[in-house]
């Protein structure tokens, strides 16, 4: 027998969510403003530290929109996680 899921508006951990996933847009904002300022070292570091954040943000969504079904949060995510890919791949490549 399967038991209905009922919310009533937002938890604190899907705001919680919401909230790195904002973090995720101003540091990527940030990191496109600042990559030509940077070294090879800082900005490697700072390439590898937004990938490892970006499959951890695409990880966690892909367990709250299957479980809550929350899919509305998969595009600002996966959004964010190709522009993360384009950032990496534009620093070591065109730089």
């Amino acid at each position: 027998m399967t038991v209905a899921f009922h919310r009533r508006g937002a938890d604190k951990l899907q705001k919680f969510f919401l909230y790195l996933i904002l973090l995720d847009w101003v540091l990527l904002l940030i990191t496109a403003i600042e990559m030509q300022s940077l070294s090879f070292r800082y900005g490697a570091i700072i390439s590898v530290m937004l990938l490892v954040y970006n499959v951890f943000l695409t990880h966690l969504c892909r367990i709250r929109a299957r479980r809550a079904n929350d899919a509305y949060m998969i595009y600002p995510v996966m959004t964010g996680a190709l522009i993360s890919f384009l950032l990496v791949t534009y620093f070591f490549f065109f730089i």
